[in-house]
């Protein structure tokens, strides 16, 4: 029985919680010492925040895309990457996905990791802007090198495929696997599916069920997927899937803490 593997194009940020509500982090080398202009920037930024959350008794993302503008015009690189979020998502403002390239490029070239991915999706998808899968790889290095789990698991499927990349088993495991070591459902998912499929490993569904049950925690399709698994497995293939699942949860885990 084999088990398609599907590119999974979610952004880290979207999945985590409602889109332009958790401010993402500081971007690489910015200056926090928070003088003139940058100053500025960021209490727009945190006033766009501040009504995406609805602490002002009222969630407003017309007033947090005016606040997210402010600061993006000054070239802040985390409000740039919200308002694009706003835009793809039609939140505040009119769904522009045009408008959502522009800002997440521009936050993606200072460096922000999370714009690098998200702009990366666009040109995988081909919404507002070509499609073009050896561009969509090179934002997802980007964003893979600096630590980002979306980037890493979506860089991993591009190898799986060949896409945008020359087809590369190795760095396609090797990038799933470290995504699914740090807590990221959808690269667990992808991983277990690697594993039943014999994709650059030897095929193990005691590892494969491992993974899919970890990635069930959040993905409803993985528990589908597991239950599937556990219906051609024997009895020992199972208690050992059962083992690997706790040693995996307590490594997460402790590198989480």
């Amino acid at each position: 029985m084999r088990f398609p593997t599907a590119l999974l194009l979610i952004p880290l940020l979207a999945q985590a919680s409602a889109p332009g509500k958790k401010p993402v982090p500081p971007s690489p080398g910015e200056d926090h010492a928070q003088h003139g202009p940058l100053r500025e920037a960021v209490y727009e930024y945190e006033r766009g925040m501040e009504f995406a959350d609805g602490k002002r008794g009222i969630q407003d993302y017309t007033q947090a895309a005016f606040h997210y503008r402010n600061a993006a015009e000054k070239d802040y690189a985390r409000a740039q990457y919200s308002l694009a979020h706003l835009y793809e998502h039609g939140l505040g403002v009119n769904e522009d996905l045009e408008q959502a390239g522009r800002w997440y490029r521009k936050a993606a070239e200072q460096g922000d990791p999370y714009s690098q991915n998200s702009l990366g999706n666009l040109y995988a998808t081909g919404r507002g802007v070509p499609n073009d899968d050896g561009e969509a790889a090179k934002w997802y290095l980007l964003a893979a090198e600096q630590g980002n789990l979306a980037a890493q698991s979506n860089l991993a499927n591009f190898y799986l495929n060949g896409r945008g990349v020359p087809r590369d088993l190795e760095k396609a495991i090797q990038l799933c696997s470290k995504a699914a070591h740090r807590g990221y459902a959808i690269a667990q998912h992808n991983l277990a599916l690697m594993y039943a499929n014999g994709q650059g490993v030897a095929q193990d569904l005691a590892w494969a069920h491992a993974w899919m049950d970890l990635a069930s925690e959040e993905l409803e399709s993985s528990a589908a997927i597991r239950d599937r698994m556990a219906k051609v497995m024997t009895v020992e293939q199972l208690a050992t899937a059962q083992e690997l699942s706790k040693a995996i949860r307590l490594e997460i885990a402790a590198v989480q803490k």
